[in-house]
């Protein structure tokens, strides 16, 4: 019998969110790079001029303040040039995803592009148990587009990119497979691994991202290959 997939390599969308203490540790950082010597200064000239002449403040406090306030912004120094580091670092990880440009990779969990025109290839597992498989070709919104017979075996594979003999809209595809026994039931069902060209490699929220044709967007260790 047929079944729709229950599993799709499309992510939804979510906004991230500020880990505990991000949004007051951000102000707080800010407060103390905005505070400066001559603002110092200029506190404690104004401590002094109204400081009460019978009870005046003892001149080692004023050390201290000063000692504590050169503490501060040594730690601020440090923070910005930890920040300067951490950033080559990340642009050093940018730079050897770099010869992956203009290469053809085959990518686990991911949707397909169909451009409108050229065939759509994929590549299965295979299950030895199955009697028979299906390929489902589902869109963004989780719509079945079609569905074919395909072989049982670890293989690569393609979708000719037509629906009831029209070429499909191009745009990202679902690429699932359905594993059926004898009696027409789904015994097993995967995500297809598919393949599209490396266009750029940019950052995303700090870390690495793997941008192939259509704009599909996926993490370098989802790259299961590279071919010309």
């Amino acid at each position: 019998m047929d079944a729709s997939p229950t599993i799709s390599p499309f992510q939804a969308a979510s906004a991230a969110a500020l880990r505990p203490g991000a949004t007051s540790e951000s102000a707080e950082n800010g407060a103390l790079e905005s505070v400066d010597f001559q603002n110092f200064l200029t506190l404690l000239t104004a401590q002094l001029r109204n400081q009460d002449p019978l009870d005046p403040s003892d001149s080692t406090e004023f050390v201290a303040q000063l000692a504590q306030f050169t503490s501060v912004e040594q730690l601020v120094n440090v923070n910005s040039k930890i920040d300067d580091l951490a950033t080559a670092l990340v642009a050093e990880g940018i730079d050897k995803y770099a010869s992956w440009i203009g290469k053809q990779a085959e990518v686990n969990s991911a949707p397909a592009y169909f451009d409108g025109s050229a065939p759509v290839n994929y590549r299965l597992s295979g299950n030895s148990e199955a009697a028979s498989v299906q390929t489902v070709i589902t869109s963004p919104s989780g719509q079945e587009v079609t569905r074919f017979t395909s072989l049982n075996g670890s293989m690569t594979q393609s979708w000719d990119g037509k629906v009831d003999g029209q070429p499909a809209t191009s745009g990202v595809y679902a690429v699932t497979a359905l594993y059926y026994d004898k009696e027409g039931n789904v015994i097993d069902e995967e995500i297809a691994s598919t393949f599209g060209g490396v266009q750029a490699v940019r950052l995303n929220d700090g870390d690495p991202k793997i941008v192939l044709n259509g704009g599909v967007e996926l993490t370098p260790d989802q790259v299961a290959g590279l071919g010309q």
